[in-house]
């Protein structure tokens, strides 16, 4: 991978982060494509997320982020429900609607990944949101991927992969672990402010045990070794702040509730997150902000800033 600090005179720059939205389109399907874990994620949907996963709830939080008029928006994953190529193309849909790829960056999620499904039916629909910036015309997109924007690189892990039944875990992988070793370390050098993007949650115990990350482990060996700024990820359908340790002190680890969530529990109704980073004489200041849905009448409200913090990078 080619690292390239971009000649930019930002010092500061507003991520919104998003994740989580189940998009569902069965109809029109052949049977066939339902002999396998597909049909079980349906029996789920149909029983129970199709009450709470509703499409008018996306679209207002969609309209929410485009008033937002970020610098970039990132997806953590399960964009989909089933992994059937209509809930590909639709979407495809949203991401334009939140802006073009060059200000829209996605990593997949285990629902992306329900079955092994082939890369022009599924992923290849929207590599172009997931694609690094040095990236070469390639048949798949390679992970980690990255993208540099003023003094922030956004760094794009998988953890998506076909699983056995009643399991939604994830894994990242030796090969993909070694690249992001790398990465970390040469941002650094850079004097980038370094965010990871990931969908499954990296610190045991944050979800049940089935839908967990298996290498949580050697991700936090790395994380322990090189840092990061900030970690952003979905899957578990909350709003939530965590943390995990870093070289020089503590990494925070913020997840965010599905986009799509009409829940009566708080802290499970949709919502987006902005984040604002800026370079100062001391380091790095982050300020995170809520936007959660309240109801259809007065879809979003933004809660309090958070209060600042601090880091010295590196």
């Amino acid at each position: 991978m080619n690292f390239v600090k971009r000649n930019t005179p930002l010092t500061t720059l507003t991520l919104v982060h998003i994740s989580d939205f189940h998009l569902c389109q069965p109809s029109g399907i052949s049977p066939g494509r339902f002999l396998n874990k597909r049909l079980f994620s349906y029996l789920s949907w149909r029983i129970r997320r199709q009450r709470e996963h509703r499409p008018q709830v996306l679209e207002a939080l969609t309209r929410a982020v485009q008033a937002m008029e970020a610098d970039h928006v990132v997806v953590t994953g399960d964009l989909t429900q089933l992994a059937l190529p209509s809930e590909f193309d639709q979407a495809r849909s949203i991401l334009q609607a939140l802006g073009p790829p060059q200000k829209v960056f996605v990593v997949p999620g285990n629902h992306d990944a329900l079955v092994a499904v082939s890369w022009p039916e599924s992923w290849a629909r929207w590599a172009d949101y997931m694609a690094s910036d040095s990236a070469n015309p390639q048949p798949q997109v390679e992970f980690p991927t990255l993208r540099i924007r003023g003094p922030v690189a956004l760094i794009g892990l998988c953890t998506a992969r076909p699983t056995p039944l009643l399991s939604a875990a994830g894994s990242i992988g030796t090969r993909q672990l070694q690249r992001l070793a790398e990465i970390l370390q040469e941002t650094a050098r850079q004097s980038l402010f370094r965010v990871l993007l990931i969908h499954h949650p990296p610190i045991p115990g944050m979800v049940s045990f089935h839908k967990r990350l298996m290498d949580a482990e050697a991700f936090a060996v790395i994380a322990k070794q090189h840092g990061a700024e900030l970690i952003l990820h979905g899957h578990s359908h909350l709003c939530s702040r965590a943390e995990m340790e870093g070289p020089l002190g503590r990494i925070p680890v913020l997840g965010i509730s599905s986009a799509s969530a009409a829940s009566p529990r708080p802290q499970r109704r949709a919502a987006f997150r902005s984040v604002r980073i800026a370079r100062t004489t001391e380091g790095w200041t982050t300020t995170f902000q809520d936007c959660v849905f309240l109801e259809e009448t007065q879809p979003f409200t933004t809660t309090a800033p958070a209060s600042p913090k601090s880091s010295p990078g590196g």
